[in-house]
């Protein structure tokens, strides 16, 4: 077919063929692959949490509504959210664990040394002492409980957990390469003799993470947030609004938790500016602010994870292990828990996806932000749940604006115009790579 006679998307899918093959190779770098993996190890444990979170919302008093809508849960709740606490709550141990692990077999040596390194290395990253813990009752200090703070072992920790697994593994790998460790007669079991073994790379571990955390006070969530906030603090438009959702997406798709780093410069004035748009409204006056806290749920996730879904449904043939994964996503999708996606395709490090996830985050956010000023989309006053359905969220949130839920679909149609030609190429790509390992089965 010659180029004039092309049409758009073929012209578009073939540029993405172009790069497919770089793609690919940065898809199969060590490194990406072993926290690709290792966040897939630990998707069981945020489907878990995020059914549980849903069970929560439903049965809990202003979950989903004022009143729960299933009212026999709601002596229940606590115990239900519990479940999410320990589970996507914490998903950044689970993560670090599995990547030290898998990254520890890429490299050759024991699994459970990798694992058990680069745990070590995330304590050591995130704290610089050990608080103590309020007992009612208990006025002797000496007699409270020593506790870790959890604020870095969820989604805000998924950094910390890849810096500890890059800087443990490669510290192992590397004194293992020299020789830089004990080694214990072969008559002695492989289990203490890899823990021996372990001994001396584990202390440079510590001396560097130690060194980092404590002694130069470098706390990596924190160190990123001080880094945006020059640029996020500016003002309530347009700009800085689109470039706030960049860096976010951006964040996301290198595994990071963008909504949580972001969102800890940001939320201080934008929750305060729901708070001045709903005093406006309850004194009969022009609604003040277009950026407020729930503002996002009209374009993320809906304009990316939801075609992505509709793809992964419709790829099922070719690729069969996606329809499970797919049936399991669906319903915490709805409420944009999109933790299972994110980390179980993965999104996350997928280099055919990286590019239209940034790009479709990007364009929605200043299409919706445009969309609320020129008055198509009513201005938000209502701060309902995070997790209420984002059609639903549109509606009530601004008053019923029918523009808050027309932008929801149309923001949904631009995903999946975005997306095909990059799905296409990673379909295509998986197909080949499921083709080559059957052949090399058949052969040997």
């Amino acid at each position: 077919m010659s180029n004039e006679n092309m049409s758009f998307m073929d012209k578009l899918m073939a540029k993405v063929d172009v790069i497919a093959g770089p793609m690919t190779k940065f898809g199969q770098i060590p490194f990406v692959r072993a926290i690709v993996n290792g966040m897939v190890s630990a998707v069981g444990v945020t489907m878990i949490g995020s059914i549980f979170l849903i069970i929560y919302l439903l049965g809990s008093d202003g979950g989903l509504t004022e009143t729960a809508l299933l009212p026999f849960l709601r002596p229940y709740a606590d115990d239900l959210a519990l479940v999410n606490n320990l589970s996507m709550g914490i998903m950044a141990i689970y993560m670090v664990i599995a990547m030290g692990s898998e990254y520890a077999e890429i490299k050759g040596f024991n699994k459970t040394t990798g694992a058990v390194g680069a745990f070590f290395a995330f304590i050591l990253l995130n704290y610089n002492a050990v608080g103590k813990l309020f007992v009612e009752g208990v006025t002797d200090a000496n007699q409270l409980v020593s506790a870790l703070p959890t604020n870095y072992w969820g989604g805000a920790g998924v950094i910390t957990a890849i810096v500890a697994a890059a800087i443990a593994i490669n510290i192992i790998d590397v004194c293992y390469k020299h020789n830089i460790r004990i080694k214990l007669p072969d008559s002695v079991p492989p289990a203490i003799a890899d823990s021996f073994s372990a001994i001396i790379p584990y202390l440079f571990t510590t001396l560097i993470c130690w060194g980092l955390r404590t002694l130069a006070g470098v706390n990596i969530p924190e160190l990123i947030g001080n880094m945006l906030l020059p640029v996020l603090s500016a003002a309530d438009n347009i700009f800085i609004y689109t470039l706030s959702y960049f860096l976010v997406s951006l964040l996301w798709i290198c595994g990071l938790h963008g909504d949580n780093i972001v969102g800890a410069v940001t939320n201080a004035f934008t929750n305060t500016w729901m708070v001045e748009n709903n005093d406006a409204f309850m004194a009969h006056q022009a609604i003040p602010h277009i950026w407020t806290p729930n503002l996002n749920r009209l374009f993320m996730w809906v304009s990316t994870c939801w075609p992505i879904l509709f793809y992964m449904f419709k790829s099922s043939k070719k690729l069969p292990h996606l329809k499970p994964l797919a049936t399991i996503c669906f319903p915490p999708a709805i409420f944009c828990i999109i933790e299972p996606m994110m980390f179980g395709l993965p999104i996350v490090l997928n280099p055919f996806l990286a590019i239209p996830f940034v790009l479709t985050h990007t364009i929605t956010a200043a299409l919706t932000y445009g969309l609320t000023q020129v008055g198509f989309i009513g201005r938000m006053y209502m701060n309902l749940p995070w997790a209420t359905p984002s059609p639903i969220l549109g509606y009530l949130s601004t008053g019923g604006s029918i523009g808050g839920v027309l932008i929801v679909v149309i923001n949904f149609l631009i995903g999946l115009v975005i997306f095909y030609p990059f799905w296409k190429a990673y379909e295509n790509s998986e197909v080949k790579r499921l083709e080559e390992e059957a052949a090399l089965e058949a052969a040997a």
